[in-house]
């Protein structure tokens, strides 16, 4: 009488629970219901608006703008003046006087002319240097634009893994409360009572991991996009059928040399070396500059104003060897910089052959499992059936309970490994900012974002979909903005 009491409190305990979660997330569900779902486009966009890595890259390009005003600047007409007032005291060879103390002012203009060619290539050197940080930046907004994809579907993941945990534990009560009333009509024994209980605590151990995931991926995508940790958020479902590939494997990889961000700026930074070395290289050049010298003077012995215009030519004779030390910096620099570019296009054509097979594999791998899936679903509807009539043992459809459950988590990862696999591969071809034109954010360099991969098809009614099951329902768990379910 102690167990059988025992195991009516457990399974009235396990209703309650089932029932106010049920509750709480139909709750959840509807006030969340009165904001709009966030889009993934959204959702990139507020994170390259308001992200600090996001403004952190914007500022080291106006930077780089700036260095290049810098440069051109030095080309451009500049005109400089010198004062120096003195005073003096002096003796006279023939006097009268024999000694006389006199004050001079001195005003000097210079103005540089720019004849040589070491203005030119700094000039040059700062425009490939502008180059290379425009595709750094692009370079840090694509990664903070996956960055967001992935809490994006980390988040959908973890809401249908929510909505697949509340089915099992469901499921578990269910079939425990269908041992108590076949073990009160005598049809079995106490035993599946006591078997029974295990999947409704295993179940509730697994909700309770579950909703924690959910609010950590909450978190983590609110701080992407510069919304408060604990907001209130509905993202949207953005899973569909997988579509098929518009390029093969060699094209992806003449496709990431000619649109990666990244060999873009490691091009630019062997340009800006080489007009580095060939400026280093000058360091023997003569500069040349127009002088206009007004002296004026109470000296009673000389002139009392002086004025002279003069042409200044200043050649290097010796440097102590400082300009051949410069030199080899330079050449060492631009070694350093044709090495990084190389391994920048290897790492390029490792990483596009790494997404282009996951995202193959995991089209692949998101079919199985909805096979398997859609089979795991029949076997236990089946085993349910054939124990209620007494066909089966409870141990029989606690295993196809344990296999459906397993199957539905297997299919959920695969169906947003899939998807996010395809966001990574389409950013890494399009060599910008991806998502529906996220990168005409602030700071944004016009016309730099080649065209991407034709976007992910959209997926017919329930086609694929992770809340619904093969007999066409579908579920909605708690701060779902989606069908995310079992």
């Amino acid at each position: 009488m102690t167990t059988r009491k025992n195991a009516v409190t457990f399974a009235v305990s396990a209703a309650l629970l089932v029932s106010s979660f049920g509750i709480s997330g139909r709750a959840r569900g509807q006030e969340l219901a009165a904001t709009s779902p966030l889009t993934l486009e959204q959702a990139v966009s507020a994170a390259l608006a308001t992200n600090p890595a996001a403004r952190s890259a914007a500022q080291q390009l106006a930077q780089a703008q700036a260095k290049l005003g810098q440069a051109q600047a030095q080309r451009r007409f500049s005109i400089t003046l010198d004062s120096v007032v003195s005073g003096s005291s002096a003796r006279v060879i023939q006097p009268p006087p024999a000694h006389e103390t006199f004050r001079t002012l001195q005003n000097t203009l210079t103005i540089p002319l720019h004849l040589g060619r070491r203005t030119g290539f700094a000039s040059q050197q700062a425009s490939e240097q502008l180059s290379a940080a425009q595709a750094a930046f692009q370079s840090a907004r694509l990664a903070l634009a996956g960055q967001t994809a992935a809490a994006y579907y980390d988040l959908l993941r973890k809401q249908a893994l929510l909505n697949v945990a509340q089915t099992a534990l469901e499921q578990a009560a269910r079939a425990l409360s269908d041992a108590q009333k076949r073990e009160r009509a005598g049809d079995v024994a106490q035993l599946d009572v006591l078997q029974a209980q295990v999947p409704v605590a295993s179940a509730q151990a697994a909700l309770g991991k579950a909703e924690n995931d959910v609010e950590i991926a909450r978190q983590t995508l609110n701080d992407l996009t510069g919304r408060p940790l604990d907001a209130p958020l509905t993202v949207a479902d953005v899973t569909g059928p997988p579509p098929s590939f518009p390029y093969t494997l060699p094209q992806v990889r003449a496709l990431v040399l000619e649109r990666s961000a990244d060999v873009r700026a490691a091009d630019a930074v062997v340009r800006a070396d080489t007009a580095a070395l060939s400026a280093a290289r000058l360091y023997r050049e003569p500069s040349v500059s127009l002088q206009a010298i007004d002296i004026r003077s109470n000296d009673q012995t000389s002139f009392s104003r002086l004025d002279t215009v003069q042409a200044a030519v200043t050649i290097p004779l010796s440097d102590g060897g400082l300009g051949r030390q410069q030199v080899r910096e330079a050449e060492a620099a631009l070694a350093q910089g044709r090495a990084q570019a190389e391994s920048t296009r290897r790492t390029a054509l490792v990483g596009i052959s790494a997404a282009y097979l996951t995202a193959r594999s995991a089209r692949t791998q998101r079919t199985a499992a909805l096979a398997a899936r859609d089979i795991a679903q029949i076997t236990y509807d089946k085993t349910v059936l054939g124990y209620r009539q007494g066909l089966f043992p409870l141990i029989n459809v606690l295993n196809a309970q344990n296999a459906l459950a397993q199957a539905r988590i297997t299919y959920i990862q695969a169906l947003y490994d899939a998807a996010s696999a395809r966001s990574a591969l389409e950013s890494a071809l399009s060599g910008g900012i991806a998502s529906g034109g996220a990168g005409a954010g602030p700071g944004a360099v016009p016309g730099a974002a080649p065209t991407a991969l034709p976007p992910l098809s959209s997926s017919p009614a329930g086609a694929g979909n992770p809340g619904t099951s093969p007999a066409g329902t579908s579920t909605t768990g708690p701060g779902a903005g989606g069908k995310v379910g079992p």
